[in-house]
């Protein structure tokens, strides 16, 4: 009740903007908010994404992974739900893709896993943080398809699967899908039936990158 009163007043004071154009009113104003959610092939499990990279989408992302705006947590995480309702089955969990530790301290915490907990409690899903980075990672910007997968090549590992629990990978982003070809061989090393993947966005694949994973 205090967050919605203090909600409430900093609206009054300062009225939200869209994450994404800036316009006041809503954080995410329907035209930077994507309508339906899409398949995106290639992968070696099913993934969904809420919407492209582009636009108002990708700024309102940015905002809110690299410039402070925790704000927009709660629209990001309805659209990673969104993507995910369909991929819901009884036993499934959603588990984050993790941060490094040096990432979340920049970040002012792990900006996945707090998209992974507004998205579960919507679908009424368990989020399971099952996934760890066991190595350092150099940050992928800048990095090409190949240099992403060797970036990341063994770079996680995953604790047991709870007896009856199906993952659901969760992500902000997904762009070549070494992320979650890492993540996928970590949880299932351990045991873990890994169903799907959830993202917010996808970003445009080149050619030459579209088989990969």
């Amino acid at each position: 009740m205090l967050g919605v009163v203090l909600r409430v007043l900093a609206d009054l004071l300062v009225p939200c903007r869209c994450g994404g154009c800036g316009v006041p009113g809503e954080l995410l104003c329907p035209a930077c908010r994507p309508h339906a959610p899409i398949r995106v092939p290639g992968f070696a499990v099913p993934v969904i994404a809420a919407g492209r990279y582009a636009g108002g989408l990708r700024a309102a992302v940015l905002r809110y992974k690299e410039r402070g705006r925790h704000d927009l947590a709660d629209p990001l995480a309805a659209l990673l739900a969104g993507a995910a309702a369909g991929l819901v089955v009884p036993g499934t969990v959603l588990v984050p893709v993790p941060s490094s530790r040096a990432a979340a301290r920049r970040r002012g915490g792990d900006h996945v896993q707090r998209l992974a907990r507004r998205a579960g409690r919507r679908l009424g899903v368990p989020i399971v943080p099952a996934l760890r980075l066991t190595r350092a990672v150099r940050d992928s910007a800048g990095l090409g398809a190949g240099e992403r997968h060797a970036n990341l090549a063994g770079a996680m590992t995953a604790r047991p699967a709870p007896p009856g629990a199906a993952a659901v990978i969760v992500d902000d982003i997904v762009t070549s899908g070494a992320t979650l070809a890492e993540s996928v061989r970590a949880l299932r090393s351990t045991g873990w039936p890994v169903t799907a993947a959830a993202v917010v966005a996808v970003t445009p694949r080149r050619p030459a990158a579209a088989g990969g994973c």
